[in-house]
């Protein structure tokens, strides 16, 4: 838990983490890191990770390459500016690549365009 405390996490913060992921201590500062890495690549300030983390504590959990492939798909479907959408919906971050593109495809048969698909997961709580 070192990485959270250089990051600027307090010791509450921290525990109340755990408190609501009891996972968190099975993972390493180096896990947290990559985690960090993606966010920072995507733009998101050290507040937003910030945010991110004490919003969603799973994210801290997650697999690299799960989230690595949510974010490749996002992009796929035309979503920008994803510090953003993680910034307002931290929670998108636990969701895999095929959550998306579910959401998508059953949005799609409902018969919305894409510019609708987007813009209702950027401004809609999605868990």
């Amino acid at each position: 838990m070192d990485v959270l405390i250089r990051y600027g996490f307090t010791i509450d913060e921290i525990k109340s983490m755990m408190d609501t992921n009891i996972n968190i201590e099975e993972f390493s500062d180096n896990d947290i890191y990559e985690l960090i890495d993606i966010l920072e690549k995507l733009g998101c300030s050290k507040d937003i990770i910030k945010n991110i983390f004490l919003c969603n504590p799973f994210y801290i959990t997650r697999n690299v390459n799960d989230v690595n492939n949510l974010i490749k798909k996002l992009l796929e479907l035309g979503f920008n500016n994803l510090y953003l959408l993680f910034d307002t919906n931290p929670y998108i971050l636990n969701m895999n690549d095929d959550d998306i593109l579910s959401i998508c495809d059953k949005m799609s048969e409902e018969g919305k365009d894409k510019e609708e698909i987007i813009n209702y997961i950027n401004y809609n709580i999605i868990y």
